[in-house]
């Protein structure tokens, strides 16, 4: 026979059918199946290609089994195509790749997807009067896009024709159906709602309204038959006066004004307008009559207009008012003045209001009389006059006023005291010398006139003297010494100087005048102590204050010139006698406590006295030194047991010291973190004791941080390490690993060896776990090694000749105190027929363990026994051959390197195979443990957060844990923590647990930032294997006040400068940015200064004149912002003399006869500097003029005398000289005056003046009357009389004829001035003998004013880059002058530098330049001038105006650069995870900057104030691990808006937070008792949400000890449970399985497995021991019940108990159903006393 196959090739084409045609509906979702195409292929295979519908962008899709499926829905519009053409292609997969075509028609079918559409819309109709029933009113018609029935549309009216007005036919009319009611004037209107259906399945329907608009006859008609209206009068344009309402439907409507046409007009809308303005006064009110007319009906109005007034009408003042005049010294509510006024207005427009202004507060006027009274009393020293000013103001709107100004005069009375210029007066002089002139006192009266004139003289003296020893002269007030003064006798003496004024009453008042004496220096200098105890802190800074001395001196002066010396030691000593810390040295108590010196004083540099005294200085504590252990790590064991509160158990005992003492020393301990918290209790003497159950077994070691704090301030700290190890007590027996071994022995094979290894292990250590194994039965064949629980056989078994099963009881006991044990039982089964051996390994299970990382390494072996020597074995492995074999003698190798970190455990099934046939396999499991090598170094967590900022001045900062995690187990995995450099104990971090803390305070402008390298060590070698880099940066806090560089300052001002910048002060702050901004401000001083805020400039803001004061004291704070710490300067401000003498007089004349002698007093010369009184304080000299040395004047009084008697002489002789005087002052100014003197004969025949023309100084235009003019004089030898003869025509002025003193007689009028009055000196007894001289005598309009500033200080700001120029203020200065002396114009003194300028004639200020805040400065103080035009001097007033440059928003926010941030996930609510920091050159409100986030907004935050980012929502790993934030940066208070913005990129790291979770609720699965080692049972799968070892899921079965040993996972990671074991029973067993991940901590789950074990063995009885032990008593009898025998379990079998063996004499009888054994004879225990029966049970 011959069998022939034929190859096929590819030969033929694929073949489609012509053409394909289906339908579809319109609108099919995708995935929709429109047909099949399919081509036929008649090579072997059939068809083996691709298919594809031409075009690819049709709405179809093939797949490969040709299904045409709808791809696109939205393109299956019919009412758009109503079908689709597509050609399929088919292409073959082999060469040479066949191809063929067929056309698809696909049909659209329509479905009811379009609404009708109406034709147009909106419908509107209207109908009139004249309407019929039937009219056809408007025809509607509808469509539908859709086909046949879906596309009929029928019309309804659905709706507004509840009345049946209206119907609708078929045709889609609307016609009438009954007639409407239409009353006059009313328009109804009606919405029909028209209703179109179409006739699919599922109708669908579109409605329209109509509207029909039915209108009733038009008749128009005002509403009401009276309108009222108003009108303001004088309002010349249109006014509407009034609106008429009306009603009517015609368009064309007529209204018409009928009266007061020419005022009134009126439009189609019925508004009344007013054509012309009204008078209010002309007419009060109009009456408007109006009609309205459509052309046939008319109605008619009116309208009652009012006429408002308006005000119109200014007030007006009656009566004329002069000058007034009242008394200073009237009372309180004195009428001053009446004024009246008047208004032609009525009502409110004409009440009239009266107000005053220029009173000052002492005059007020009555609002409604117009009274004016005073209101308080009148000064006339602090004012003489009042310019009032009355203001009249009508109550119309808007208001009419008019003012009149007139002035008040106040009229003196004698109610001032004269007023020392000083209420004390001190002088020194020198003892034992007769002085003249060594002070003049001085008061002033501020009284006038003859209430002004001043007198002097002394009224008291102390100590007193019998003689006098001073005299005071009574007019100039000239103190002089007339009597020697003794020191000894009397040091000071004291005056009281009374000065008396002119009035009537006379006023006084006195002052004191104390005169010191001088001394000399013979006393030595005492200190006030002999011995010093001074106590200073050790931390005193260098140069730091520490204590001062008081020294004094008797003599005069004191102490002032004498100095210290101070030999040795580490203090220096000052001048004044401060003693201080030298610049260099510190102080430690604990090295130095106490000093003790000798410190001498020395009264002067040269020839001095000297003291000296003892210094005991003792040194303070401070809190300087930490808390120091005396062990850095505490090591302390404690026995495990139930510790609690009252039963505490001792763990020992810490100890640190503290160098520094009393509370600085006292140490308090407290816990900071750690393990154990509520283990152990720490007491405060250093105990530590447990409180709490300890189990070793759980856990063996506890490390605790203790942290010792002192109770200084601020307080310091330090840390130990405490680490428990629990030790172990023998509370928990041994385990056997398996509850039942066994083993199967043949017989014939048997040698003596081992057979069988039982293991136990036990939880405790040391002894306590060491384990020792005995039989409790023992056996002649059988013995167990009581230290490897190897159990042997020791001899052979010839005596067994049937097969046999020996049970015993192993027990294993431990070492423990007392021992304890647990038992196992053993199963020896021995065979005696080699061919029932079977296939058995030696052990059920195998434990070995190989280290990780090792290749090909053998890990143990594996052993099956056979019964036969000529039966081979083979071995297999079931599990995890990708990384294990084992080779045919059951060496178990690995095939690649194992990690402890990847799995730290292996479970193998090992399967054995003989030789047999058929072949007996058996199986084991083996338990490979990998173990750990140090192999992985530590690495810090990447949430550790390496850039900190801390804030300066906490006590003590937890900056938390810097934890670094090594994967190693055990003591390879132990780390331990430590610091680089702790910058001298300010860190400590806790070894255990890599805490970091502060011990003491930080201090920023100490140390500004830190950087610390934290070391992860392990702890076995210490050697450093990680490392992290932390940044520490120390915060600001506004903790240092501002500091001046000098206590006081002095500065030498020159008197009557204009205002200017005089000084500047400056301080210093240690702290930084907006906590260093230091403002400056004067809080105690006159207000003659100023101080730039923040540039700490001093000026001037008014002329200086040293006059008034010499000194000035100002006293200047600085501060910052906050107020903190303010600091205070001390300035001395000295001004400088810059005004000389003045003289009485502008010039002298005297005259002399020839006949004067030496010593003759020629003239007085009176000079007087500012405050200070006459000659007091001048010194007087001759500079020229007295050639021939015939004058001399004295030094201090001014009086000129000859110094030698006249020659006589014939004629008239004249000298001139100049005479100098000059003041005291700081530099020294003086001033000249001439001094003319004449010479006459004695016996001349006519009187000689002293001056032929006399030129008094210029009369003021406001002198008084009375005022003294000048004094002529002549000298002749008989008295003379003086007259005034010509020049004096206006009667000005007066003359004394005795006297020759001209005083002014009235006011004078300047334009009447100069004259040259003749003055002649009669001989009072011959009226012919008589001399003549002149006095030129002028006047002048004085400048008495200069102009003033409302106030000498303007503050004002400009904003920066303001467009020039800017205008920045109009200052105003008055001036109470008229004419040019109050013409004023301004100018800029200082300050301006080029930048600013000033209007001379408005005062407008303005800056010529921009102005840049950030770079340039920010504040100008420019000095502005106000100078009148006056005559005889130009007066200025000066204004300082500070001009604050205002920052405006013109700098964006810059962001620092920004750190990835990274977070765990879960992060609680509000915890700050990062920070952006931005700046702004800008200030304030420009400068402040605000935050924001932008998208990602639900799950952040940020602090809009400070930059740092929280969670707002804890993140969530699974749903979202990464975030883009972005960050904005703006100025939102400011006016212009600008905004900066960074991007933030946040990292979310998965935490352990998802347990794994079953993918069932419950298992249930089944095996047979008969299923190897090895039968697969079920697989359960769990799923975790984490990542990573989070997520990554491991399997175990929940021990317990029943049945969790049968069973174990083959991997525990892919959840397969196999059988561990032979099942012992049938039945249903139920195992907790554990789900664990392999996160930190883990989490679990648990399921449970119900598995069902099916008993598929044969059935053998088995009684429930081999063996049985009975005693009965001799001589029962027989028939007596010895022992039931009673099988397990029956299976519901019937169970047949028969004797096979020990009852051949036939002395028992056994019931085979019940299994009761009875005596059949009656035992004799003389005859046998042991029976030995074997019973066999079988079902």
């Amino acid at each position: 026979v011959v069998l022939l196959t034929i190859q096929d090739v590819n030969d033929n084409s694929p073949v489609f059918e012509p053409s394909y045609t289906a339908s579809v509906l319109e609108n099919s979702l995708d995935g929709t199946v429109v047909l099949l195409v399919m081509p036929n292929n008649k090579d072997e295979g059939g068809f083996n290609g691709t298919l594809s519908i031409i075009p690819e962008n049709s709405p179809f899709h093939i797949s490969q089994s040709g299904v045409i499926t709808v791809r696109n829905s939205s393109a299956l519009d019919r009412e758009k195509t109503d079908q689709f053409s597509l050609k399929v292609k088919a292409r073959e997969n082999e060469p040479p790749y066949w191809e063929a075509q067929t056309t698809v028609t696909i049909l659209l079918v329509d479905e009811n997807d379009n609404s009708p559409v109406f034709e147009r819309t909106p419908y509107e109709v209207s109908l009139f009067t004249n309407m019929t029933v039937g009219m056809l009113l408007v025809e509607v018609a509808a469509m539908d896009l859709d086909q046949d029935a879906n596309k009929s549309v029928k019309l309804a009216l659905t709706g507004g024709n509840e009345e049946g007005y209206f119907e609708l036919n078929n045709k889609g009319q609307i016609s009438l159906h009954k007639k409407i009611n239409l009353p006059d004037n009313l328009l109804q209107n009606f919405i029909l709602i028209l209703t179109a259906t179409d006739g699919g399945v599922d109708p669908r329907a579109s409605s329209v309204p109509v509207r029909i608009l039915a209108f009733g006859n038009s008749r128009p008609y005002f509403l009401r038959s009276k309108y009222e209206g108003t009108i303001k009068e004088e309002i010349a344009l249109a006014q509407i006066v009034a609106q008429v309402e009306f009603v009517s439907f015609q368009s064309i409507i007529t209204l018409e004004v009928l009266t007061e046409t020419e005022t009134f007009s009126i439009d189609n809308n019925g508004t009344i307008w007013a054509k012309t303005k009204v008078d209010y006064e002309t007419h009060k009110s109009y009456t408007i009559n109006g009609s309205l007319t459509d052309g046939k009906s008319k109605d008619y109005t009116t309208v009652l207009v009012t006429v408002l007034d308006v005000n119109d009408n200014i007030p007006a003042f009656q009566g004329v008012y002069n000058d007034t005049h009242v008394s200073e010294n009237k009372t309180v509510g004195t009428s001053v003045m009446q004024m009246v006024a008047t208004d032609d207005d009525e009502g409110y427009n004409g009440l009239l209001t009266y107000t005053l202004r220029g009173g000052d507060g002492k005059m007020e006027i009555d609002s409604v009389s117009g009274l004016i009274t005073l209101t308080k009393e009148l000064d006339r020293e602090t004012q003489s006059s009042y310019n009032l000013t009355v203001n009249v103001s009508d109550q119309g709107q808007p208001p009419h006023s008019v003012e009149l100004n007139f002035p008040v005069f106040v009229d003196d009375i004698n109610d001032n005291y004269p007023v020392f210029t000083k209420t004390a007066y001190e002088i020194k002089v020198p003892e034992n010398e007769v002085l003249e002139n060594v002070l003049a006192v001085s008061a002033t009266d501020l009284d006038e006139n003859v209430n002004a004139q001043v007198t002097y003289r002394i009224t008291k003296q102390s100590p007193s003297t019998a003689a006098a020893v001073f005299h005071l002269d009574t007019r100039t007030g000239q103190l002089s010494v007339v009597q020697k003064l003794d020191y000894e006798t009397a040091k000071v003496f004291e005056l009281e100087v009374e000065a008396a004024d002119g009035g009537n009453p006379r006023l006084r008042s006195s002052a004191t005048l104390v005169i010191h004496l001088e001394d000399v220096n013979d006393n030595q200098p005492e200190f006030s102590q002999d011995v010093y105890n001074i106590v200073v802190l050790e931390n005193l800074q260098k140069e730091a204050f520490v204590y001062a001395l008081n020294v004094t001196d008797k003599d005069e002066g004191g102490f002032s010139k004498g100095h210290f010396v101070l030999i040795d030691g580490p203090f220096n000593i000052d001048k004044s006698g401060v003693l201080s810390l030298k610049n260099g040295a510190t102080l430690d108590r604990e090295t130095t406590s106490e000093f003790s010196f000798q410190v001498w004083a020395i009264d002067d540099e040269t020839n001095g006295l000297n003291s000296s005294a003892v210094l005991n200085i003792t040194v303070l504590d401070v809190n300087d030194n930490n808390p120091e252990f005396e062990i850095q790590t505490y090591r302390f064991t404690i026995p495990e047991g139930n510790y609690s509160p009252d039963r505490p158990g001792q763990v020992g005992h810490i100890a640190a010291r503290d160098m520094d003492e009393g509370e600085n020393g006292h140490i308090t301990f407290t816990r900071s973190s750690g393990e154990g918290k509520d283990h152990f209790s720490l007491q405060q003497d250093g105990t530590i004791v447990a409180i709490r159950p300890l189990d070793r077994e759980s856990k063996n070691k506890y490390e605790l941080v203790v942290v010792a704090t002192d109770n200084g301030i601020p307080q310091r700290q330090n840390l130990t390490d405490i680490v428990i190890s629990i030790s172990d007590i023998n509370d928990n027996p041994p385990r056997f690993l398996q509850r039942t071994y066994a083993v199967n022995i043949v017989v014939a094979n048997a040698k003596e060896g081992d057979v069988l290894t039982v293991s136990a292990t036990d939880q405790d250590s040391l002894n306590n776990a060491v384990i020792t194994y005995s039989f409790l039965n023992a056996s002649d064949a059988f013995v167990i090694n009581n230290v490897t629980g190897v159990i042997s056989l020791v001899s052979n078994l010839t005596d067994i000749t049937a097969d046999t099963v020996i049970t015993s009881i192993v027990v294993a006991s431990d070492h423990g105190i007392p021992s304890l044990s647990s038992t196992a039982s053993v199963i020896l089964n021995l065979l005696v027929n080699a061919t029932d051996f079977g296939l058995f390994f030696e052990s059920t299970s195998y434990d070995f363990s190989i280290p990780e990382h090792e290749s090909k390494k053998t890990v143990g072996t594996v052993k099956a026994l056979t019964g036969s020597m000529f039966v081979t074995v083979t071995y297999s492995l079931k599990s995890y051959t990708d990384r294990f074999t084992i080779n045919n003698q059951g060496d178990i190798v690995t095939l690649v390197e194992l990690g402890r970190e990847e799995q730290s455990a292996y479970t193998v099934i090992v399967e054995a195979i003989d030789s047999r046939t058929p072949a007996t396999t058996a199986v084991t499991l083996v338990t490979i443990n990998i173990d750990d090598i140090n192999d992985n170094p530590p690495v810090f967590s990447p949430l550790v957060q390496t850039k900190v900022s801390v804030l300066e001045g906490q006590v003590t900062i937890d900056f938390g844990s810097f934890t670094a995690i090594d994967r190693d187990a055990g003591e390879n995995g132990i780390i331990t923590y430590s610091l680089d450099n702790d910058f001298d104990r300010i860190f400590a971090i806790s070894s255990s647990t890599g805490r970091l803390i502060s011990t003491r305070a930080l201090d920023r402008e100490t140390v500004d930032m830190y950087e610390l390298t934290i070391i992860v060590s392990f702890i076995e070698r210490m050697v450093s294997s990680a490392s992290v880099a932390v940044n520490i940066t120390v915060e600001d806090v506004n903790d240092n006040p501002p500091v001046f560089i000098k206590e006081t300052y002095n500065i030498t001002v020159k008197e009557n400068e204009p205002p200017h910048e005089i000084f500047y002060v400056a301080a210093t702050d240690k702290d930084v940015n907006y906590n260093a901004i230091i403002h400056y401000k004067i809080i105690e001083g006159d207000s003659l200064f100023y101080i730039g805020e923040i540039s700490g400039n001093i000026g001037t803001l008014q002329l200086l004149d040293y006059e008034t004061s010499t000194e000035h004291l100002i006293k200047v704070m600085a501060f910052n912002p906050g107020n903190l710490g303010a600091e205070d300067a001390v300035l001395m401000v000295e001004d400088v003399n810059e005004e000389g003498p003045k003289f009485l007089h502008p010039s002298y004349h005297t005259v002399l006869f020839d006949n004067a002698t030496a010593g003759s007093l020629v003239v007085d010369i009176d000079a007087v500097d500012e405050n200070v009184g006459y000659d007091e304080g001048i010194n007087y000299s001759i500079t020229d003029g007295n050639t021939e040395g015939l004058f001399r004047i004295v030094n201090k009084t001014g009086q000129i005398t000859l110094t030698k008697d006249l020659i006589r002489t014939d004629i008239t002789l004249e000298y001139s000289v100049r005479v100098t005087a000059t003041d005291q002052g700081s530099p020294t100014l003086s001033n000249s005056v001439k001094v003319t003197i004449i010479v006459a004969p004695s016996d001349s025949a006519v009187p000689v003046f002293s001056a032929a023309v006399y030129q008094p100084a210029p009369l003021s235009e406001k002198t008084s009357t009375g005022t003294l003019v000048i004094q002529t004089s002549a000298l002749y030898h008989l008295p003379l009389l003086y007259s005034l003869v010509a020049g004096n025509e206006k009667d000005y002025f007066s003359s004394d004829a005795s006297s020759g003193v001209i005083k002014t007689k009235k006011s004078i009028n300047v334009e009447d001035f100069p004259v040259l009055i003749h003055v002649p000196a009669t001989d009072s007894t011959n009226s012919s003998i008589f001399n003549e001289a002149s006095v030129n005598i002028s006047a002048i309009d004085e400048n008495d004013f200069s102009p003033a500033f409302p106030s000498s200080l303007v503050h004002t700001k400009i904003n920066e880059e303001a467009a020039t120029p800017v205008r920045i203020v109009q200052l105003s200065a008055t001036d109470k002058e008229t004419g040019r002396n109050g013409d004023i114009t301004y100018g800029l003194v200082n300050g301006a530098e080029r930048r600013f300028r000033i209007n001379p004639s408005d005062g407008v200020l303005y800056a010529d330049v921009s102005f840049d805040y950030e770079n340039g400065t920010t504040e100008y103080q420019i000095v502005v001038c106000a100078e009148d035009n006056g005559i005889p001097e130009k007066k200025r007033g000066y204004c300082t105006v500070v001009i604050s440059i205002t920052d405006v928003n013109d700098w964006p926010p810059v962001f620092e650069p920004v750190n990835p941030i990274v977070v765990e996930e879960n992060t609680s609510i509000g915890t700050v995870v990062g920070k952006v920091t931005a700046t702004d050159r800008d200030t304030g409100d420009n400068g402040l900057i605000l935050y924001s986030i932008i998208g990602e907004g639900d799950m952040f935050e940020i602090n809009g104030s400070n930059g740092a980012i929280q969670v707002k929502s804890p993140p969530d790993y699974e749903q979202q691990n990464e975030y883009h934030l972005i960050v904005h940066a703006s100025n939102k208070q400011s006016t212009t808006f600008i905004l900066t913005a960074t991007d933030v990129h946040v990292t979310v790291l998965d935490v352990n937070d998802n347990a794994p979770e079953f993918t069932h609720t419950n298992y249930t699965a089944n095996v047979t008792m008969s299923s190897p080692i090895g039968t697969h049972v079920i697989t359960v799968t769990a799923t975790d949400k984490d990542k990573g070892n989070n997520g990554l899921v491991e399997y175990y079965i929940q021990f317990d000890w029943t049945y969790s040993q049968y069973f174990l996972f083959e991997n525990p990671y892919d959840g397969r449970i196999i059988t561990a074991g032979d099942l012992p029973n049938p039945g249903f067993i139920s195992l907790t399985v554990i789900a664990k991940d392999r996160g930190n901590p883990s989490l679990n789950s648990t399921v449970q497995v119900t598995i069902e074990v099916l008993d598929d063995r044969p059935f053998v009885p088995a009684f429930n021991q081999s063996a049985f032990r009975t005693t009965i008593m001799e001589n029962m009898g027989a028939g007596y019940l010895v022992y039931t025998f009673k099988v397990m379990e029956t299976l519901r079998k019937h169970i047949i108990y028969t004797i096979v063996a020990g009852n051949e004499r036939g002395h028992f009888r056994l019931e085979g159903n019940t299994g009761h054994m009875f005596t059949t004879v009656n035992l004799n225990y003389e005859d046998i006393s042991q029976y030995s029966i074997v019973v066999e049970a079988t079902g």
